[in-house]
């Protein structure tokens, strides 16, 4: 499980819970986000990670019956409360 000790700099945490509201059930790519942040994608995947593990986000992640298509194919990212997402989208 990921601690919150991960995230750092909280400025650049809030942007990115902002953009990835923003994009919110959408397909989400990974080094878009880091590029759009200025940050690396190793960082993205940690915030994702904690998102994750403390339930503020789902990845829906598609379903093919070939399995490689389901490893290569894009998920997409839901939050689990709707208000914060309200919120966060302004």
């Amino acid at each position: 499980m990921r601690s919150i000790r991960q995230i750092g700099d909280l400025t650049q945490f809030q942007s990115f819970l902002r953009l990835l509201a923003s994009r919110s059930a959408q397909l989400i790519n990974l080094t878009d986000l880091a590029r759009d942040l200025g940050i690396a994608v190793n960082t993205v995947k940690a915030w994702l990670s904690v998102l994750e593990s403390s339930y503020q986000i789902i990845t829906l992640r598609p379903y093919f019956a070939n399995i490689g298509k389901r490893l290569a194919k894009t998920p997409k990212i839901y939050f689990t409360d709707v208000g914060m997402l309200c919120y966060l989208v302004g």
